[in-house]
């Protein structure tokens, strides 16, 4: 068995103690975004951690009401003058697997030294130079991937970015939600595991397209990297409406789509899907369980969080499950593409 299986198929667990840590850093957390007096918060990562910026911006906008930003570790180290006066009075909040990631640790150094930033780290190991940088730190050895494919560590990196937002915005009921969807997800892996394997096992898809909105943005774009990294599969990441524009002459009975259905305007995604049905591709909805069926060749339905971002926790394992089970049929080692580095060093 690889080591990826058990890092997919069981991250409830780690989920389950990163909610325990992090609610018990809930007034710490409130009581630093408050002294502070940010002008703003800038989500800074690399690979994988990048794209749950571009959710944790989203969120940050909605439950602050705040500016924020997300930005490329390699953008702000290659182009630090042209970011600078962004980053000023900016909090700086930096997830990464291992806190020493060269991108992410150049750029707290350098935002320390010569701005006087204050920043966060969120990492899945103890002690990393990132986390001796940043004013505060949070560690999550419990979800570190051993493989080099993130697949754990995104759930927890992603779970944590929502709850650190969250504890800054004073936010219980978006805390509470999250629990429950902890307390949810492994009941959700189960009934779900078959049917996600009968999907991956359809032969005639080849590349995947996945679409999601609003606060599942960079979640699911981190979705559309599994397919390349896990099943080594040409994959990208789209708004929902936002395929119809270039994209959509691109599908075809080889296309795959994983789609994260909005609450809203359905009227609009059943058309989409429609028309999407009729050029045969796969398609996988996943939708509020308040709302109607999307008429998809598989729709998983979740709960009907108030807070729209706690549906990225059990959406993103819907794309590493497929991911996984695509290479196994196909003979891959799902943790470890040939060419991938966990963790880039320049």
């Amino acid at each position: 068995m690889y080591k990826i299986e058990t890092e997919i198929f069981e991250q409830y667990g780690s989920l389950a103690q990163t909610y325990d840590y992090l609610v018990g850093h809930v007034e710490e957390i409130k009581e630093f975004w408050e002294k502070g007096n940010f002008r703003s918060i800038t989500f800074i990562g690399c690979g994988s951690s990048y794209s749950l910026c571009k959710s944790a911006e989203i969120s940050a906008k909605l439950l602050l009401g705040c500016p924020a930003n997300s930005i490329p570790g390699g953008d702000v180290l290659l182009n630090f003058t042209m970011y600078e006066e962004l980053l000023k009075g900016s909090l700086l909040i930096i997830p990464s697997r291992s806190g020493s990631t060269s991108e992410i640790v150049n750029v707290a150094k350098l935002a320390k030294e010569q701005l006087g930033s204050k920043c966060i780290a969120i990492s899945a190991v103890k002690a990393s130079e990132l986390s001796r940088i940043c004013d505060m730190s949070f560690e999550l050895p419990w979800a570190f991937d051993e493989s080099v494919c993130q697949t754990r560590t995104v759930t927890n990196l992603y779970m944590a970015d929502l709850m650190i937002v969250g504890a800054m915005a004073g936010n219980t009921g978006l805390l509470q939600e999250i629990k429950e969807a902890v307390n949810n997800e492994e009941q959700f892996i189960k009934q779900n595991t078959e049917k996600l394997k009968a999907v991956a096992e359809k032969a005639l898809w080849d590349k995947v397209i996945v679409l999601s909105d609003g606060e599942l943005k960079g979640i699911g774009d981190e979705g559309s990297l599994a397919f390349k990294e896990i099943s080594q599969l040409q994959s990208n990441h789209y708004h929902i409406l936002d395929v119809r524009h270039g994209p959509m002459v691109l599908i075809d009975e080889r296309t795959l789509l994983i789609i994260a259905c909005s609450p809203y305007s359905y009227k609009y995604q059943h058309e989409l899907i429609n028309d999407i049905k009729k050029k045969k591709a796969t398609v996988v909805t996943v939708s509020s369980e308040a709302g109607d069926s999307m008429d998809s060749d598989l729709d998983i339905k979740l709960k009907a969080y108030k807070n729209y971002g706690v549906n990225g926790i059990p959406f993103i394992f819907i794309s590493q499950a497929i991911s996984y089970f695509r290479a196994m049929k196909d003979g891959l080692d799902p943790g470890n593409p040939p060419g991938l580095d966990p963790w880039i060093k320049l």
